[in-house]
């Protein structure tokens, strides 16, 4: 087979009928199972459900606390809840709880509702790989925020508000939350791993084998395996969906850097999870994609080192307006952002490295000078006409060079509304 792989990925009109039909069956099918999973909710008006407690923090009103709660329930959906008694540190805990469904709508169930509730008790801790891992890598952290840092980095449990506007600060909270490029060395890291492994049977008793397949397909399982320990992330579900899904291509030599492919990929990753419609980090995740995709499109003949630089400003470039529609908090210290996602290429597997041999806390002094940094911040948000303007030369970016320039340019005259 060539190496560049150029089949399309549809011949055919009727091909594209055909997997539309199909793909909005199964969204259709994903819509009835979540609206079955509401009816069981609604079912009572006082409904007890088990739920895993995903992050505690304290809000004041009127000059009250009370504590906000962040849920999974043993039957998949994530909701809020409040309470005003004087909780202990519960997060990462097994509770029962019993919540009040009258206001609760099909809609708000799909992106996550709040709910009243009362009656919490806790469950003994569980002794689970999960739990054995964070204490595993916590213990080789003095501070804290450190502590957080690297629970959330390699095993994407939330932080606290103050580290969130650190990260925030520096323009870094793509590089905190487990997605793509995270998968992406850690499939690195077994491929290589258990390649060697295979290679010494392979040679002796099946040199009949596929060996990268073979491979890719057992360090896939690994990476579900993983997904399955972090309670299927979202921003990690959607990268490992992708990444089967550009690699059922590849084997199959389609092209896998095309907008077709990329659409196609959304397409059937919502109609199989239909909550990640009115995820902001699902969004986020496939406009860089597609800026990373748009790039390629026009600049894949240049030196792979200047690739790789240019293509991080530029993607972060191109997300100032998307990012800044939801998240108005700048500083210009963010401008440092694509310098330190290159720097991270060799930081996060070096981590890796640091805390499987029981030395994670070694760069804690360096990253401390990083996360200490002061500044000026500034709030400003995207206009809505503009970012609309924005998206459609984005899209028309794909058909020619032209609308490309003027998408580059268009950054220039970018209306900021500094407070």
């Amino acid at each position: 087979m060539s190496k560049n792989f150029k089949l399309p990925l549809f011949k055919s009109k009727r091909e594209i009928f055909f997997a539309l039909s199909f793909l909005s069956v199964i969204f259709l099918l994903s819509l009835y199972f979540e609206y079955r999973s509401f009816e069981t909710l609604k079912s009572k008006r006082f409904y007890t459900t088990k739920a895993f407690v995903l992050n505690q923090y304290i809000k004041k009103r009127k000059r009250r606390e009370y504590f906000v709660l962040k849920l999974k329930s043993d039957e998949g959906y994530t909701f809020y809840t409040t309470n005003y008694e004087d909780l202990k540190n519960i997060k990462n805990r097994k509770i029962r709880i019993t919540l009040i469904t009258k206001k609760i709508s099909f809609f708000d169930f799909l992106r996550g509702f709040y709910a009243p509730s009362f009656d919490i008790r806790l469950y003994p801790k569980e002794n689970d790989i999960k739990s054995s891992l964070f204490d595993f890598i916590t213990s080789q952290h003095q501070k804290e925020q450190f502590k957080e840092l690297f629970s959330a980095l390699f095993l994407a449990e939330p932080i606290s508000k103050t580290l969130r506007q650190k990260v925030q600060f520096l323009g870094i909270s793509h590089l905190i939350a487990i997605s793509g490029f995270h998968l992406g060395v850690l499939f690195f890291i077994f491929y290589q791993i258990f390649g060697r492994i295979y290679r010494f049977f392979q040679d002796r008793y099946f040199p009949y084998r596929n060996r990268r397949l073979d491979l890719s397909i057992f360090t896939g399982v690994i990476l579900f395996g993983y997904m399955y320990m972090l309670d299927f992330v979202p921003s990690l579900l959607r990268s490992f969906v992708m990444m089967c899904v550009g690699f059922f291509f590849y084997a199959r030599g389609i092209r896998v850097v095309s907008f077709t492919t990329l659409f196609t990929t959304v397409l059937i990753i919502l109609s199989l999870f239909p909550k990640l419609l009115f995820s902001i980090g699902f969004w986020f995740s496939v406009s860089g994609v597609f800026y990373i995709f748009l790039f390629l499109h026009y600049f894949k003949d240049l030196n792979p080192k200047m690739i790789f630089v240019f293509l991080n400003f530029w993607v972060f470039f191109m997300m100032i307006p998307i990012v800044h529609l939801f998240f108005p908090v700048f500083s210009f210290y963010q401008l440092l952002s694509p310098i330190l996602s290159m720097l991270f290429v060799v930081f996060y597997p070096l981590e890796l490295f640091l805390h499987g041999i029981g030395f994670g806390g070694v760069l804690d002094p360096f990253i401390e000078k990083l996360l200490d940094i002061n500044g000026e911040i500034f709030y400003f948000q995207t206009d809505i006409l503009y970012f609309v303007g924005f998206a459609l030369l984005s899209i028309f970016s794909i058909f020619h060079r032209v609308f490309l320039v003027i998408l580059s340019f268009s950054l220039l005259f970018y209306p900021v509304y500094i407070s």
